[in-house]
């Protein structure tokens, strides 16, 4: 997991101090962890490379007033229902003794070979749970999807990793290549025109039999005649 610097201010607490705060063109924030509770501001310029991205970064905090950086992971975010501008900010001081939980984002890399082939592909999900040390914490999890054929797919059991655990069921689906609506439609197609000359080469059969039979009875009335004669 790659970490980041982050300044911050320390702030006070309440309606009107966060009114300002924001009105002057900052986020309060919050840390927290064991023992532990700062409130304190920072710019939305240091927000944007931890907040606007699929990976995951830690954050190196420099808050005034503490002598020491402290390690964290950002935890929630809030945002404006209307115009989606950042209101809150909550870091988390990491443990580097504990694991922790994060939601990873799944990152595909590749284009299958069931999609060659006019199968269709689908992601199921976009985020995986996952626990692990903050050393061994992953940026974002790559999955490799060249090898899917029509009628593949992945699943948690394949992603197995020893330095981390993705905590959802082994038998999640993640993705799949399924046949596309074109590629049955055209089977059907092949299967009806098949059937069609199969009824076809039947009824010419048929047909013959029927001549075969006209034949031997023309025949018998043929040898019938000459004994009457």
């Amino acid at each position: 997991m790659k970490y980041v610097n982050i300044y911050g201010n320390k702030r006070n607490i309440g309606k009107k101090a966060v009114r300002f705060i924001r009105i002057s063109g900052k986020i309060p924030c919050i840390l927290y962890g064991k023992n532990i509770n700062i409130p304190f501001s920072i710019s939305l310029e240091s927000l944007k490379k931890i907040v606007y991205t699929t990976e995951i970064y830690g954050v190196i905090l420099k808050i005034e007033g503490y002598d020491q950086s402290i390690n964290a992971i950002r935890k929630e975010i809030q945002f404006d229902p209307v115009n989606n501008k950042i209101l809150h900010v909550d870091f988390y001081k990491i443990d580097q003794s504990k694991p922790i939980i994060l939601e990873i984002y799944v990152k595909t890399v590749g284009r299958p070979i069931g999609v060659e082939k006019g199968g269709e592909y689908y992601s199921f999900i976009r985020k995986l749970k996952v626990k692990a040390s903050p050393y061994n914490m992953p940026e974002t999890i790559e999955l490799n999807i060249n090898f899917l054929d029509i009628g593949d797919r992945i699943i948690v059991e394949d992603l197995y990793n020893d330095q981390y655990t993705i905590l959802h069921p082994s038998h999640t689906l993640i993705a799949q290549v399924k046949s596309s609506r074109t590629i049955k439609s055209s089977q059907e197609e092949g299967n009806q025109e098949g059937n069609q000359e199969e009824k076809e080469i039947t009824s010419t059969k048929e047909k013959e039999k029927e001549k075969e039979k006209e034949k031997e009875k023309e025949k018998e009335k043929k040898k019938k005649k000459k004994k009457i004669k």
